[in-house]
């Protein structure tokens, strides 16, 4: 279950510390499901500025997922919008993977994602990325940032792109299906529908078949605008289980 939230989940300017929450940030709450049975939960917090923006995500085992994916990890990035696309500028993430803890923080220059805190260091858990590989690269989250902000501005989610999370390098890309109407908190709304892809293109876990760990990943995404304080976000995705059957992340409530 390690790859499945790669393609999906954004939204300051300078670097802040970690831990600094601004007063505008939204929060929304999603579940993972698993042929119906909970199994994640992710807490997501926004702001989007004119500048630039700033997200956290706390992703956590729920149900039956802590018996075969436990896992707290939290991450956050701050960025800055670029006229084409966004300049991440920091990103962490910290938490426990399957018992084992995990501390990535990733300072970007010139393009270039740096890794200024790796635990475990890279090469324990992961073949190591060449450094071409990561030249360009985003995080997911600021991905993320990237779609929302396009289909605020544009009405379509056609992008593609290199993500590294400080151990894996993966290509992404989403592509506009049409409009639809899906329901949420008891309303229909109008939203964009996205065909979404991920594939791993270096960093294979060791001990992991290649061949399987490198196949293209397809999702689909319902992006809407929900709430005025907000761009447009998910309600919905969905993406074929790495085990069996099809997973659903769908959004519960807005604070």
């Amino acid at each position: 279950m390690r790859s499945l939230f790669q393609p999906c989940l954004a939204l300051l300017l300078a670097i802040a510390p970690a831990g600094f929450f601004p007063a505008a940030a939204v929060e929304a709450v999603y579940q993972v499901t698993q042929t119906g049975f909970a199994v994640v939960e992710i807490t997501a917090q926004f702001e989007a500025r004119p500048d630039g923006y700033w997200m956290r995500s706390v992703s956590r085992a729920v149900g039956i997922g802590r018996l075969f994916a436990p896992h707290e990890i939290r991450s956050e990035v701050e960025g800055a919008w670029r006229a084409e696309g966004v300049a991440p500028q920091r990103f962490q993430a910290e938490g426990n993977w399957r018992g084992d803890a995990r501390r990535t923080i990733l300072l970007y220059r010139e393009g270039m994602p740096q890794a200024l805190e790796l635990q475990p260091p890279e090469g324990i858990i992961n073949e190591p990325v060449p450094l071409p590989a990561r030249r360009g690269a985003i995080d997911g989250l600021s991905a993320f940032a990237l779609m929302s902000r396009t289909v605020a501005q544009t009405g379509r989610c056609d992008l593609a792109g290199p993500i590294f999370d400080g151990r894996r390098r993966l290509d992404w890309s989403s592509r506009t299906m049409g409009i639809t109407r899906v329901s949420h908190a008891g309303q229909e709304f109008e939203s964009l529908q996205c065909g979404l892809e991920s594939r791993l293109v270096a960093g294979v876990r060791h001990g992991d078949d290649p061949v399987r760990a490198t196949q293209p990943r397809p999702a689909m995404a319902w992006i809407a605008k929900v709430d005025a304080r907000l761009p447009p976000i998910p309600i919905r995705v969905e993406f074929a289980s790495t085990i069996f059957g099809t997973m659903r992340m769908e959004l519960q409530k807005l604070k």
